[in-house]
């Protein structure tokens, strides 16, 4: 995968920035701290991977630039003859974020997308052919990681890192896994033995159950029997008492009856006090509305005059409204005139400041010694060359500063004109106000005249309806007193002929309770036959199961088996993940070997084993790194700092490319932010000619690195600089 060309918007430091990688072949990433170098290189990752330094998917809106609500990442890269696009976006005030992918097929991009983010991600890792982790190991060292593998680990720790690179980390987690499970099958094997257990008890109980069904049939046949001998006696006490309860219904109506005429009564009583109350409050209402009605003449007058004076003040209003409006236009123009000269003034200073620092720069151009295309070509002055043409640029811009004329002035001058032409005076406009204000207070009574006028002939005419209701609710009321003593009457017939019936009620209900605990008995036996017969019914079922659970817990046991195997085989020790690093050790070493070759010209070699013998003569899990200088074994601290950077790198690059190789991946970009300040100018130059060794195994190498005689050594540079419109990148 070869990264062409980087479009930003919005992410992390860059605001709006396009970046050529097409040309860059071996360069140096150089800026200030904090410009944005780590920002480009998250800019990759984040676009192919949703992932960088700040964070994975659940950190998505820490990569959008600070105080914006959406950015986005455009990223071409080539891969295996073809040229490809990811484009990747994130709103935070939505919550939403977006990722697509094209394939550049002919002179248009053809959308290779997925349903989903999750189906393009797929799509994405499956042409790259490897995931996050794969593509930083394989295409990233960043500082203090190259001699991860050698000066800063032990040999045991050497190894542990070494599975965690080749994604070892999945065998823990499959064991886990696998442990998991089994957890769950000896839980299952445990419930389905006791759930057998539980089964075969239900069938061992069968034989009881059917003694007992037997018994309780037979008392239900008693059950049976006597009730039908009670029954018949039961129905002719019922028949005789039955006029009884024709009587003792007529009784209850009658009570109901004279219980309706009480209250018919109290209401119609109640309705005539509510009307003489009602006729009282009419009465007083009619004597409040009398005050108003008195100020007829005033309030007419009042609002004969409430237009004029309304008229008078919405004239003052728009003089008002006018002077503000001129006002706020002066207020704001004389703001942005004094701006406008803040702003020049600010920028004059900077170019002259800019200007008297690299004059003394620029004329170096003039003083050596130097002249023609020997002048054009040296590489000592290329500063001096690029601060004469600099200083020309500044020299003109001040000249234009300087003659700039202040836009705003004569428009805030014209304003200050128009608003003192209005004439405006506050104090008129007050005195209308409250003149208004005045009149308006007795005209606003004008509906509430013409509503008292009204409501008084409504409660005249109210209080003739309500003295007509009172004569008729006081009739009504008589004549219901009188059907309330003819109940009264009948009540009194009634009750004497419910004492006849009286003696035949105590037979009837002794009957009846006798009658009611028979058929207790009989639906309590019932009830138990039937419980009896589905608990038959169960054990049958049981049985079945029995058989079913059975052959469930056989498959379980085979389960947990499998299980515990697999448990096993992801062991670190003697499973899967021992077998993949003796595999995988000697071809990184061979790799590593043949990257030494190149950049130490075969000197250099390292031998990696995957087990030593300790004290007691057991032999321990390791990775051990012993370096070969023509043959014959040193010390690792006993190098240079160039020949133990060179081992460190080849390791580091044999990682990659193995990692790469196992992916089934291209990689052709390889970025290294390694510090080599300590190194003297010797080593200097022995680990510039081990990067560039690096150069010739990747399509796109990028150094980061703050040292001048690095950055010139290389081939290319990308200059990062950051400013008010966010970071930028230049190739040079």
């Amino acid at each position: 995968m070869e990264p062409v060309r980087i479009d930003l918007e919005n992410f992390l430091s860059y605001r709006r920035e396009t970046v050529d990688l097409a040309p860059v072949t071996c360069g140096a990433l150089v800026g200030e701290n904090g410009a944005g170098k780590s920002s480009l290189l998250d800019a990759i990752t984040w676009a192919l991977f949703g992932q960088g330094t700040k964070g994975g998917a659940k950190d998505l809106d820490n990569y959008v630039t600070r105080g914006q609500t959406e950015g986005r990442v455009e990223l071409e890269f080539r891969l295996n003859g073809s040229t490809y696009r990811v484009v990747r976006g994130r709103n935070i005030a939505r919550n939403k974020s977006t990722l697509e992918f094209f394939i550049l097929d002919g002179d248009r991009w053809r959308p290779l997308s997925g349903k989903s983010i999750a189906e393009t991600q797929a799509v994405i890792e499956s042409t790259l052919r490897m995931d996050y982790r794969t593509f930083t190991a394989s295409s990233l060292v960043l500082q203090g990681q190259a001699d991860a593998f050698t000066a800063n680990m032990t040999d045991q720790e050497r190894k542990e890192a070494l599975g965690r690179i080749l994604g070892l980390d999945l065998w823990d987690r499959m064991q886990e896994r696998a442990r998991e499970k089994a957890r769950a099958l000896k839980a299952e094997v445990n419930s389905l033995e006791a759930q057998a257990a539980r089964l075969k008890e239900q069938v061992d109980a069968a034989g009881a159950l059917r003694h007992q069904h037997a018994e309780i049939k037979a008392a239900l046949d008693r059950h049976v029997e006597a009730i039908g001998q009670l029954e018949p006696i039961v129905t002719d006490l019922e028949a005789k008492l039955r006029q009884r309860s024709i009587l003792a219904e007529r009784l209850e109506a009658l009570r109901r009856e004279h219980e309706r005429k009480g209250q018919e009564i109290a209401w119609a009583q109640g309705e005539v006090a509510k009307a003489r109350t009602q006729i009282e409050a009419a009465r007083q209402e009619i004597a409040s509305r009398q005050a108003i009605l008195a100020m007829r003449e005033e309030i007419a007058s009042a609002v004969a005059m409430e237009a004029e004076f309304a008229e008078e003040v919405a004239r003052f209003d728009r003089q008002a409204q006018e002077y503000m409006r001129l006002q706020q236009l002066a207020a704001d123009l004389e703001r942005k005139a004094a701006a406008w000269d803040k702003n020049n003034e600010t920028e004059i200073a900077r170019l002259e400041s800019r200007a008297q620092a690299i004059s003394f720069q620029a004329a170096a151009f003039d003083k050596v010694p130097c002249a023609g295309d020997v002048k054009a070509a040296c590489p000592l002055l290329a500063g001096a060359r690029k601060a004469s043409a600099e200083l020309e640029d500044l020299k003109a811009r001040l000249a234009e500063l300087n003659a700039a004329k202040n836009p705003h002035v004569e428009a805030w001058q014209k304003a200050c004109r128009d608003r003192d032409a209005i004439g405006y005076d506050p104090a008129a406009h007050e005195a209308a106000r409250s003149a208004l204000e005045d009149v308006r207070k007795t005209a606003r009574l004008k509906p509430d005249l013409d509503a008292a006028a009204r409501r008084v002939k409504e409660l005249e005419a109210r209080i003739a309806e309500l003295e007509e209701s009172i004569a008729t609710w006081q009739a009504k009321a008589r004549e219901l007193a009188a059907e309330q003593q003819a109940v009264s009457q009948e009540t009194q017939s009634v009750r004497a002929g419910l004492e006849i019936l009286g003696p035949l009620e105590e037979e009837l209900a002794a009957k009846q309770a006798e009658l009611q605990d028979l058929r207790r008995m009989e639906a309590e036996a019932r009830t138990s036959l039937g419980r009896l017969e589905q608990q038959l019914a169960d054990a049958e079922k049981a049985r079945e199961a029995l058989a079913k659970v059975e052959g469930e817990l056989a498959r379980a046991r085979e389960d947990l088996a499998v299980y515990e195997i697999l448990d096993q085989a992801c062991g670190k020790k003697a499973g899967v993940p021992a077998l993949i690093v003796e595999n995988a050790v000697p071809e990184i070493e061979r790799l590593a070997n043949d990257m030494l070759g190149k950049m130490a010209g075969g000197r250099l070699a390292v031998r990696l084993d995957t087990q030593a013998e300790t004290k007691s003569g057991t032999m321990a899990e390791v990775l051990r790194i012993t370096v070969l200088d023509a043959g014959v074994e040193r010390p690792y601290q006993t190098y240079s700092g160039a020949e133990r950077f060179m081992v460190d790198l080849a390791l580091r690059v044999a990682l990659s490319k193995f990692l790469a190789h196992r992916a089934g991946a291209e990689i052709k970009l390889f970025v290294l932010d390694e510090g080599i300040a300590c190194a003297d100018a010797a080593n200097r130059q022995a680990i510039l000619n081990a990067i560039q060794a690096v150069a010739q195994e990747f399509g796109k190498v990028l150094l980061i690195s703050h040292i001048a005689e690095v950055q010139d050594a290389l081939p290319q540079r990308l200059i990062v600089t950051k400013g008010p419109d966010g970071s930028k990148v230049k190739v040079a």
